[in-house]
């Protein structure tokens, strides 16, 4: 028994209607993941960007402390043609920007092979720089005699002087540490400079020779 021609026709027609539709739908699953694949490219890309500027700053900072000799240096912060800000603790330099698709904001995150003593400007603390450092020093463990500078250094026979200095720093770095990892130093405007200081704490032996304790200052404050 022959079909009907025109059950023939309603078969093509429903064959053909479904080969549109399946070609729809595979044109917009390759629309769809082209979309998909540039929106994630684009995420990626800007957060490359952030761990790059994240990765100098970390640069910047652990090479001061490789200075042999005392040594002060502003840090300008990269230019970019869009607005990031940075957080910086004794463990990491964090770099954020808007403009994500995915997430709101983009971060990157560098760790710090160094752990410096960050003196936020907010904060009010006995000493910012290398010379406040130095005259903390003088008034609270030299006696007025001492400052840990070279031309004031610390006597090493002193042992008792000597263990009441090294324990302050020691101290001191793990008080800021803490505090910085809850409030890290926040730099909102990127277009001003913070100033890495690279400061020596002097000891001195009987024979007059001299040995150096480094350590590396981050602050806000112009050198006068």
């Amino acid at each position: 028994m022959s079909k009907s021609p025109h059950l023939l026709d309603d078969t093509r027609g429903i064959v053909a209607w479904l080969i549109s539709q399946i070609g729809l739908l595979l044109a917009a699953g390759v629309l769809i993941a082209s979309i998909a694949s540039l929106t994630f490219y684009s995420d990626w890309q800007k957060e490359a960007e952030a761990k790059a500027i994240a990765s100098e700053i970390a640069t910047a900072i652990e090479t001061m402390d490789l200075k042999s000799e005392s040594n002060i240096t502003p840090y300008v912060f990269p230019f970019k043609n869009y607005h990031y800000n940075v957080t910086i603790s004794t463990e990491y330099v964090t770099v954020m920007r808007e403009g994500g698709t995915f997430t709101d904001v983009i971060t990157a995150r560098e760790a710090l092979l160094i752990k410096p003593f960050i003196r936020p400007a907010a904060w009010d603390l006995a000493w910012n720089t290398s010379e406040e450092l130095y005259d903390f020093l003088w008034r609270t463990y030299g006696g007025r005699q001492y400052a840990g500078n070279d031309t004031h250094p610390f006597p090493l026979n002193n042992e008792n002087l000597v263990k009441q200095v090294k324990q302050y720093f020691s101290d001191e770095l793990a008080r800021t540490a803490l505090q910085l990892a809850r409030q890290p130093l926040r730099i909102e405007d990127t277009n001003e400079p913070i100033f890495l200081e690279k400061a020596l704490i002097y000891f001195k032996h009987g024979n007059g020779d001299l040995d150096t304790m480094g350590i590396v200052i981050i602050h806000q404050e112009v050198p006068s």
